[in-house]
Parts: C-alpha cells; sequence; structure tokens
C-alpha cells in the first residue's frame, strides 16, 4: 500500500507587519513590503470593507433642506437663530410645515437683570418661498406661534379676514393686499403703502421695488381696490411691529 505525501505550505506569521514583511523578504515571496506598506495596506482594505453609513430617510433630509435654507434666510434678515438662556443655549427647530412653509421655534429660561426671576423668552418664525417668483422669506411671529396655520392667522389683518369671510376678491404682494372695495373707496390706503410699493392707477398695476432686489411680479387690479399692509414683529428683542417684507 503506497503512501503520498502531502507538502504543507509554510504557515505566514500575518497578525504582526514586522514580522510579516521580514517572513517574505527572507523567503523571497511575492507581495514583499516593508511593514509600513503593509500597515497602510490593511487600513485601506478595512475601509474599503467597512460598511457604509446608512442614508438618512427622504423625510430626514428634506426636513434638514428646509431649516438650512429658513435659517440662513432668517439671519440674512438679522434675525436670531437661537436664545442663550439661564440654563443654556436653545436653538431653532421646526415645529410644524405645511404647503412648502416651516413654523421655526425656539424657548428658553432668560434672565433679565440680577435681581430680576429668569422668564421664559419664545422665538418664532415662519419662512416659505414666494409665490411669485421674488425669493425666499421669512418673518418674525409672537412666540407662542408654534403652527404654520397660527402664523398665517396672526399675519392676516383683520380687515382682510372680514373681507375674505364676505367674499370679496382678495390679492397680496409681498406685504401689501390688495382688497376689493367700492368705487368710493378706490385706492384707499395708498398712504400706508410701504416706499418699495407703487401704485399706478392709470394701468392699475400694483409694482413692488425691494431695495435687495427682490421683485415680486406686477400686479394688475382692475377692479376698486384698497391698499392693507402686512405686519410682522421687527426681527431681534423686540415687540415693535413694522412691514413684514
Amino acid at each position: 500500500m503506497s503512501t503520498q505525501t502531502t507538502r504543507r505550505l509554510p504557515v505566514l506569521p500575518v497578525a504582526d507587519p514586522v514580522t510579516l514583511s521580514a517572513h517574505l523578504s527572507q523567503h523571497n515571496l511575492p507581495g514583499q513590503r516593508s511593514a509600513p506598506a503593509i500597515r497602510e495596506l490593511r487600513a485601506a482594505r478595512a475601509q474599503l470593507a467597512a460598511p457604509r453609513p446608512a442614508r438618512p430617510p427622504v423625510a430626514e433630509r428634506v426636513r434638514a433642506w428646509l431649516f438650512d435654507r429658513a435659517e440662513d434666510e432668517i439671519l440674512r434678515r438679522n434675525g436670531d437663530n437661537r436664545i442663550v438662556g439661564q440654563y443654556g443655549t436653545t436653538w431653532l427647530e421646526i415645529t410644524d410645515r405645511q404647503e412648502g412653509m416651516v413654523l421655526l421655534h425656539a424657548e428658553g429660561w432668560r434672565s433679565y437683570g440680577k435681581r430680576q426671576p429668569a422668564r421664559l423668552a419664545r422665538l418664532s418664525y415662519l419662512w416659505g418661498p414666494d409665490d411669485a417668483g421674488a425669493g425666499p422669506w421669512a418673518v418674525r411671529v409672537a412666540g407662542t406661534v408654534t403652527t404654520v396655520a397660527e402664523a398665517l392667522t396672526w399675519l392676516t389683518p383683520a380687515e382682510v379676514a372680514a373681507a375674505e369671510a364676505k367674499g370679496r376678491r382678495v390679492r397680496r404682494q409681498g406685504d401689501v393686499y390688495a382688497v376689493e372695495t367700492t368705487r368710493a373707496h378706490d385706492g384707499r390706503g395708498l398712504d400706508l403703502l410701504p416706499d418699495s410699493h407703487e401704485w399706478r392707477a392709470s394701468t392699475r398695476y400694483l409694482l413692488h421695488r425691494p431695495a435687495d432686489g427682490r421683485r415680486h411680479r406686477a400686479l394688475r387690479l382692475p377692479w376698486p381696490v384698497r391698499f392693507v399692509p402686512q405686519t410682522a414683529y421687527e426681527m431681534g428683542r423686540t415687540n415693535t411691529r413694522t412691514n413684514a417684507d
């Protein structure tokens, strides 16, 4: 009965890069490398083999994209994106989304003096893409507002809400509402128009030329109208209301 001797291959000392490098060189084996080169190669292979981090769900990525755009516009308009409070800093976050608009809100306990107890401070902004091609906008609303619907109600002047309830036509150009009225009151409210708006009665066009160049499309109003400006809180720590755009 014949026996066959099987030649065993030498076991490579793969654990230690220094020992492996010496072994490859000593036996003149393929793949001869220095110890640093072996370490570098192993690190590269480990990086390639490592599982890629999972991408966040689409909803989270959209939310982050909206937040970044909204925060940029708020800061561009000199608004605050945080409340530095007694117990730390609270940053704005999205609390509601509706029809492309978002409501950003933050609140924290802020001390207004050494002898005064800390009070709850709130900050809320409504942001959205403009529906007339003038770019994104952001306005500061009451700090108690946490939803888009509440913000829109807070921003809409009572005269405009009453006209809409009666079925009258209402058009908006930025921070100006054009409300249907009678011929006797046509053009009322011209003295309240912000400087960036111009009413051309001869052609029945309302024009908008803001200082930053973000124009709204011209608005033609063939029926009698009166003008009602929209107001919001000024950016910063104030309760003063001003033109919203």
